[in-house]
């Protein structure tokens, strides 16, 4: 009931779209404030669940001369502060790679290849974090800006909005260093064994920095990898990988040998 009254108040809130997302998580946000002022210990329920599940598909891919301008700073019909829609995978699709992580079959394959190499190379590669679903972001995002203060422009630079999230695919990972937990989910994790050995070898094994230092919206993530080692995580990510040329992202030239111990270089 509340998605038809948005619809029929605002015409940019169709069903599934960013300004939809936007609404239905200030919602949740303003839940969880109130929540906090009452010290209920969690947020109010509020009727959203029928609202999240048909969140609208990616956008079709255009060529790039027709892609439109990419604005980190509002929320539109193609991007929320920057951030591209994403599907959420099917669970049937979802393997565990350890750690309570899964990911897309094909994906977890290659991640567990790309361990073995590192291994090999005396570095310990630990899956921090898979497939998320769009109930999980939706705390991850609004219900963490409420609790720290940050308005939903804030929280985007470091977290993506629920319907938003490369990790709904099942085809991005965040990656730790076993021996170095302290960098976990930080920007010094580029500058231990692990990241530095990701940095040189990743894209051997289809994987690539989903925000590299030049990312136009999104704050830098060392630590966060998307696979693009098949023809259909390429196409869910190809309107990403357009902006990141758009923004001068070189991939190609991180390619490396697989198995070369960039800790030797």
């Amino acid at each position: 009931m509340l998605r038809s009254l948005l619809v029929r108040l605002r015409p940019g809130f169709h069903p599934g779209s960013p300004r939809m997302v936007h609404a239905v998580g200030q919602l949740v946000g303003l839940s969880w404030m109130v929540s906090q002022i009452l010290g209920v210990g969690s947020a109010i329920a509020l009727p959203i669940a029928p609202i999240l599940p048909d969140l609208a598909p990616p956008a079709p891919v255009l060529p790039t001369s027709q892609l439109p301008d990419l604005d980190c700073s509002t929320v539109s019909d193609t991007s929320f502060y920057g951030h591209l829609p994403y599907p959420e995978a099917d669970l049937a699709d979802l393997v565990s790679v350890g750690s309570g992580v899964s990911m897309q079959r094909d994906a977890a394959a290659s991640f567990e290849q790309l361990r073995r190499a590192a291994a090999r190379d005396g570095v310990s590669l630990v899956p921090l974090s898979g497939f998320r679903s769009i109930e999980t972001q939706i705390d991850l995002f609004y219900g963490v800006a409420a609790d720290r203060g940050q308005t939903p422009a804030q929280r985007a630079l470091v977290s993506a909005p629920p319907g938003h999230s490369e990790h709904h695919t099942g085809y991005t990972v965040d990656i730790g260093d076993g021996l170095a937990a302290w960098a976990d989910l930080n920007v010094s994790f580029a500058s231990t064994d692990a990241g530095r050995w990701l940095a040189a070898n990743a894209a051997s094994f289809g994987f690539e920095l989903s925000f590299p230092p030049e990312h136009a919206c999104v704050s830098y993530e060392p630590w966060h990898w998307r696979w693009v080692g098949d023809d259909r995580s390429r196409a869910i990510f190809e309107t990403a990988r357009r902006y990141d040329a758009q923004a001068g992202i070189d991939r190609e030239s991180s390619e490396s040998v697989p198995g070369s111990n960039p800790l030797t270089r």
